[in-house]
């Protein structure tokens, strides 16, 4: 049955779209930047890689020593043993990662692998004509799925080769094409009324 009240979708809809008009120089910087970026990392992908390996294996160092000293406190709270456990697997975790990063490219792609199945999937199966947002674009979303099960299958036939670039050369696309979608996105925002 229609009602005349816009629903909380379509009003975050509408906010959306204001917030993009007013700040569409924002997103063109952010464009550019990502596009720059992206680009460097599409030159030196294995560099790239190499540098996610590291900042996870400090990311996991870091996570971890922060538990361990958070936990120090806590001796005597219930589940201790299993957070504990949890933290000093996330150092070892970092340190394992920090010492043989060539090793944690190969875990890197295997989770991009699964990450890009998963991600095909869902967008083959998520019901897209429920929605009235989504239901235009239903066919570019299922074209993207079809991409997404395409690279998970092309990178798990190349492991283990491929880990050293994949994931950096992954990421650079990814930084390049966001960055051109912001782009499109701010000149066509600048070009409606009401944009500053």
């Amino acid at each position: 049955m229609p009602t005349d009240h816009p629903s909380d979708a379509e009003c975050l809809v509408e906010r959306l779209e204001q917030a993009t008009r007013i700040h569409w120089p924002a997103l063109l910087v952010e464009g550019v930047a990502l596009i720059l970026f992206g680009s460097l990392a599409l030159l030196i992908p294995p560099l790239i890689t190499l540098g996610i390996s590291t900042a996870l294996g400090w990311l996991f160092v870091s996570a971890g020593a922060g538990a361990l000293v958070f936990y120090a406190w806590g001796r005597t709270a219930p589940g201790f043993s299993s957070l504990l456990f949890a933290a000093v697997l996330s150092v070892i975790a970092g340190i394992a990662l920090l010492l043989r990063p060539l090793s944690s490219a190969i875990s890197l792609t295997v989770i991009l692998i699964v990450f890009f199945a998963l991600s095909g999937v869902a967008k083959f199966c998520y019901p897209l004509k429920r929605s009235q947002y989504l239901s235009t674009y239903s066919g570019w979303i299922r074209a993207s799925g079809v991409i997404d099960t395409i690279l998970a299958g092309l990178m798990f036939v190349g492991l283990p080769e491929i880990a050293i670039w994949a994931p950096g050369l992954l990421l650079g696309a990814n930084m390049v094409l966001g960055g051109i979608a912001l782009i499109v996105v701010a000149v066509l925002e600048r070009r409606k009324p009401g944009a500053k």
